[in-house]
């Protein structure tokens, strides 16, 4: 059998992972254009007063919900192309259906890379800076709802070590973040490597 030239497969596979565009696209088409229509027919055109009307909810256009988005369109790399389409191919010509072959053969196979990408995940949610700053409004006096602002540990220690006096409460307490942060930072990765190795034992032993 002739194989396809290098270059070519891996444009084949870029392509596949590009294949979301349109349906990105697609969306937010659609948002644009039924988003008022649904907001005038179920919110009497004013989502804002409808939610703190009824709901006593108070709403921010940079909220939680906003910053829930912004990380993940930084990286989101495509785990499942490190299966080996040879264990897929063996699978269904075995006779397993499109479905029992996802779920028993891809995604314990790319189990360890899904774990690595929600470990990593979780960690640039709480150590983003920058996106914080900017898309949830910067408030440092947070509740328990989606839709008000939010200020992470990093980000704190960048907006206030510049104004904190040398050896001062502030100061210092900052530092103590810092520290918090580097405990938690190092406990989780550790954890995550123990768990990711123990499942690249247990199903990377296929690939």
């Amino acid at each position: 059998m002739v194989r396809p030239w290098k270059p070519l497969r891996v444009v084949e596979q870029d392509f596949e992972s590009a294949g979301i565009i349109p349906a990105i696209l697609l969306g937010v088409l659609l948002a644009v254009g039924i988003g008022p229509l649904l907001e005038g027919a179920l919110f009497d055109s004013d989502l804002q007063g409808w939610l703190y009307t009824y709901l006593q909810v108070q709403y921010d256009p940079r909220n939680c919900v906003v910053i829930a988005f912004c990380p993940g369109l930084c990286g989101h790399p495509d785990y499942f192309s490190n299966v080996p389409r040879s264990l897929t191919a063996a699978s269904l010509a075995l006779g397993a259906g499109r479905w029992k072959t996802v779920w028993r053969v891809v995604l314990p196979s790319a189990s360890p890379s899904l774990f690595a990408g929600v470990m990593i995940g979780f960690g640039r949610a709480v150590g983003e800076t920058m996106i914080v700053l900017m898309a949830t409004g910067n408030t440092p006096i947070m509740n328990w709802s989606p839709f008000n602002g939010m200020r992470t540990l990093f980000a704190n220690i960048a907006v206030e070590i510049p104004e904190a006096p040398l050896g001062g409460t502030l100061y210092r307490t900052l530092f103590l973040s810092a520290v918090v942060l580097f405990l938690m930072t190092s406990v989780l990765n550790t954890g995550a490597e123990l768990i990711r190795q123990h499942l690249r034992k247990k199903y990377g032993q296929f690939q």
